[in-house]
C-alpha cells in the first residue's frame, strides 16, 4: 500500500491573494498605522513621516535573508543589544602552539 507524502511544506500558504498571512497582516498594519497617522497629522508632516514608516513594515513584510524574515533579525539585533556580553579569556592549548608554528 502506498502512503501519499506531503509536497512543498517549506513554502507559505497564500491565503489572502498573493500575500501569505503574515505579510497580509504587515501590510494592513502599516495601512492602518499610516491612517492613523493621517487623522493627527495633515499636510507635508504625513508624508515626512508616513514613508519611512511604510517603508519599515512593508521591508517587515517581504524582505528574507537566506529564507529568514527580517522581522527575525531585527530581534536577534535588539538582544544582542541589551543582554550583557561577557567575555571570558582562555589561554592557548599547547597543541595549538605547536600546530601554528
Amino acid at each position: 500500500m502506498r502512503f501519499q507524502l506531503p509536497q512543498f511544506i517549506e513554502t507559505e500558504v497564500k491565503i489572502v491573494g498573493p500575500f501569505t498571512l503574515q505579510q497580509f497582516l504587515w501590510v494592513a498594519g502599516g495601512a492602518a498605522f499610516t491612517f492613523l497617522l493621517y487623522t493627527l497629522v495633515k499636510g507635508v508632516l504625513f508624508f515626512v513621516l508616513a514613508l519611512p514608516i511604510l517603508g519599515i513594515f512593508l521591508a517587515f513584510a517581504f524582505i528574507k535573508i537566506d529564507g529568514v524574515p527580517l522581522i527575525v533579525y531585527a530581534s536577534y539585533s535588539l538582544s544582542y543589544f541589551t543582554n550583557p556580553k561577557k567575555y571570558i579569556f582562555k589561554k592557548e592549548d599547547e597543541g595549538l602552539k605547536n600546530y601554528i608554528k
